[in-house]
Formats: C-alpha cells, structure tokens, sequence
C-alpha cells in the first residue's frame, strides 16, 4: 500500500512540473515593458570607438537630424535614414535603423538591418549582440548563438548576454550547456529572475532535485505566495523521497486557497502514504468538489483504506464519489465500485449485503471471476451449497481464475465427502499450475476415496 501510493504520487506529481515546464518559459526582463531593458537598449547606440563603426563628417548632419527623433518619432527617424543611406554609408546607420525597426516590433527588418551593419563592419559587436536578441525574439535560436556568440568573441559581455545564451542551448535541448551560461549570467547580475528560471528548469531537466530545491527556496522567499514555487519544489521534494515535505508544501497550497483538484488529489495521496487517514479523505473530498479526483483512484484508496481497517472513511469515500461523479463511471469503474462495497460489506459481517454487490456485480459481468469466487465462498458460509457450486462452476470456465475454481470446487466436494470428485478438481487445477502443496492435498484425498 504505502509503496503503491508512493509511485503514485510521483507519478501524478511528475505530471504537474511537467506541465508547468512542458515549454521553455518566456523570457519576462528582455522586453521593452521592462525599464531596465530600455534603459540598456537605449545604451546600445552609444558608439565605441573600437567595436563600433565610425560616422564621416557628411554623415555627422544626418546622425544630428535623427537622434532626436529616436526618442520622439522613431517612424519619422525609419524613413529619413532609409531614405538617405546606401551601400556606402556608415554601417551605424544600419545598425540604427535595426533598433529602430526592432523598438517597432519589425524583428524581420531589424534583422535585415544588424545583418548589413555587421557585412560593412566585422567587428560591431554590438551589433551582433542586437542580432541575436532578434533572433531570440524570431524564435530562431541557432542563428541567435551565432549572433551572441560573434559579439562575445570581439569583446566582453554582460549578464544579459551569457543569459540569452543560456536561454537558446535551453530552447536546443542542451540544458547542460545552457545551465553552465545561466550561472555566469547570475554571477553577473545576481537579481535576474529571468536567469534564475532558465538555471530552475535546468536542474529539472537534468533531473538535480537537491539543486532545484534549493533555488526554489529563492522563488519562494520572493515570491511566497506564487503557488507554482510551492507546487514545483513539493515534486523535486518527491525525488528525493522527502513526501513529508513534498505534503507540507501542498498543504501549504492548499491553506492559500491555490490548490486545485489534482493537487488536492495528490495531497490526498501523500497524506495516505503517510497514514493520515483523515486529512487524506478531506482533501479528497475537496479533489472531488473541485472536479480534478479521478473516480478510479478514489476507489482504489477506499479498497486500501479496508485493508487499513479504516472502514468508516472508506465509506464517506464512496459515499462522495457516487454524489459527485457517480453518474461519470465507466463500466469497469461501476464493476470495481460494486467489488469494495462488497468487501465493506463483508468487513462488517453483513453476508447478505454483499452477496447482494457480488450479485449485481456479476450480472453486470459475468466474466468477473474475482466476484464469482467470492459468491461462491459466501454461499458456502450461509449453506447454500449448490449456489456455491454454480458460481465456482462458472469462474472455472475464466482462464485466470479457472486454478482458483477447481480448488474452491475441491473443497466444496470434500464437504460433501464426494472425494473422487474433489480428486477430479485438484487434477484439473495441477494441470494449470502445479502446486506442491496440491499434489499432497490431492494424494490425501485420493486416499480417502479409496476408503470409500
């Protein structure tokens, strides 16, 4: 039981940082919404002499006519330097004309332009770096790294930079490599949360819990009521076989009025991995309110919940799950719902209510050898000896449960002192699995019809 609901947690909880890391995530500080991000843009026009190219004095008028308008009217300030450059102009008004068109929103165009900038002068780096955030922004990858790469070969970069490389290797499928530039990006500029997401989902791809756990206490410390920090480091908590923690988490959650169905559900069954019946059953019941228990699971738990002699949660189980989803069973989940009943009912020694469920069950399916047997053992216990010998009859008709039968058909002769015929059912049942301790049953038996 306890190692059951264990993978089942894991599996289920598995699910949820799966979903929420199904994509790499967007990139939130790159952007101009962000102050920051402008602030830093706006640095980029700034030329430096040795990685930036220079300006003719012919061309110094132009530049003076369009630097205010980048701040004011950057359509304006489009069209009067694509009106007025060339081939031969300074490849800083291409590069210009690239911010410009990327401050617009054209990324194609901005790349068209920080590619020609970069074809008159080599060397610009910065360039380049505005290349590749294009590129990020295109979504193409492969041509962003050789963008930011090209610039950080011609000179130094910063935290953004080693950042946006960190992001495309993440983006390739390369966490190894990506997790190696985002800790260079954080080293350089500590405070990103942009970087410290691409590191978190690194480590999970890597599959390092005990890193991830680690970072997500950042997360959480910054951001504590962000549910998601909770929900992710209860899975990597799960990873590391600490499902104490894992539940303290989603109890967490839950307390914030953030947990949904499948988190109450999962909640539930760490609480009963853990032997705690009775916050387990509420958060299933809660699971169940908000629609995200799944019918099958809940059976199970009240089928285990028996086995833990806890009868009375396993019927205020079932009891919710016919209010809530009982008219959403499948066939097979009616037939297992039918088969737990039955097993509370013989808990609390009511025979007749269970041979009632076993009844109704095997007239649902009639195949159901697990139920047949068991009506024919409860027969057997009120005295009706011939519906205990039809029901065995029948399962021994089901592959799977046809040893089983034979045996209970044995059994049910020797009580009738019919010994050839018990002998009969043991061979039949030695034909489909030889037992050892069949053999010596059926030896004594065969004895025992000898005396007759």
């Amino acid at each position: 039981m306890k190692n059951l609901n264990k993978k089942l947690a894991i599996a289920a909880a598995t699910i949820v940082a799966h979903c929420s890391f199904a994509q790499v995530y967007e990139l939130t500080e790159q952007s101009f919404d962000n102050p920051e991000f402008r602030a830093r843009f706006a640095e980029s026009y700034v030329a430096e002499s040795s990685t930036n190219p220079n300006i003719t004095a012919t061309e110094k008028g132009l530049f003076d006519e369009v630097v205010p308008l980048i701040g004011t009217d950057p359509a304006a300030a489009i069209v009067k330097i694509s009106q007025s450059i060339n081939a031969e102009s300074s490849a800083a008004f291409d590069f210009i004309l690239g911010n410009l068109y990327y401050q617009e929103g054209d990324v194609d165009s901005a790349i068209e332009s920080y590619a020609t900038a970069v074809k008159k002068f080599p060397n610009y780096a910065q360039a380049y770096y505005n290349l590749g955030r294009a590129y990020v922004a295109n979504n193409d990858f492969a041509n962003a790294l050789k963008g930011l790469q090209k610039s950080l070969e011609i000179k130094a970069a910063d935290g953004s930079m080693y950042g946006l490389i960190g992001y495309c290797y993440l983006n390739m499928d390369r966490p190894a490599t990506a997790l190696d530039a985002y800790r260079v990006a954080i080293m350089l500029d500590p405070d990103s949360r942009d970087w410290k997401l691409g590191q978190l989902q690194c480590l999970i791809a890597l599959e390092r819990p005990q890193e991830a756990i680690g970072l997500l206490y950042e997360f959480i410390k910054a951001e504590p009521t962000n549910a998601d920090w909770w929900k992710l480091q209860s899975n990597q908590f799960l990873l590391t076989d600490e499902t104490a923690k894992a539940a303290a988490n989603l109890t967490v959650v839950k307390d914030m009025g953030k947990a949904d169905g499948s988190t109450l559900g999962l909640l539930g069954d760490l609480l009963v991995n853990q032997g705690l019946v009775e916050p387990a059953v509420e958060s299933y019941i809660a699971a169940m309110d908000k629609g995200g228990a799944r019918a099958g699971r809940i059976i199970e738990i009240a089928n285990s919940l028996i086995f833990m002699d806890k009868i009375s949660s396993a019927e205020t189980l079932l009891s919710k799950l016919e209010s809530t989803l009982g008219d959403k069973l499948t066939s097979a989940q009616e037939s297992s719902l039918l088969n737990v009943k039955a097993r509370i009912a013989m808990s609390e020694d009511d025979i007749d209510g269970a041979a009632g469920f076993l009844a109704t069950l095997v007239e649902k399916d009639p195949l159901n050898g697990g139920a047949l047997l068991s009506l024919s053992e409860l027969e057997k216990k009120r005295g009706d000896m011939a519906k205990a010998e039809y029901y065995a009859e029948n399962a021994s008709k089901i592959d799977d449960y046809a040893h089983q039968a034979f045996l209970a058909l044995a059994q049910l002769n020797v009580g009738k002192r019919d010994y050839a015929a018990a002998a009969k059912y043991l061979r039949e049942a030695q034909q489909i699995d030889p037992k050892d301790y069949v053999a010596d049953y059926l030896l004594r038996i065969e004895q025992a019809a000898l005396r007759m």
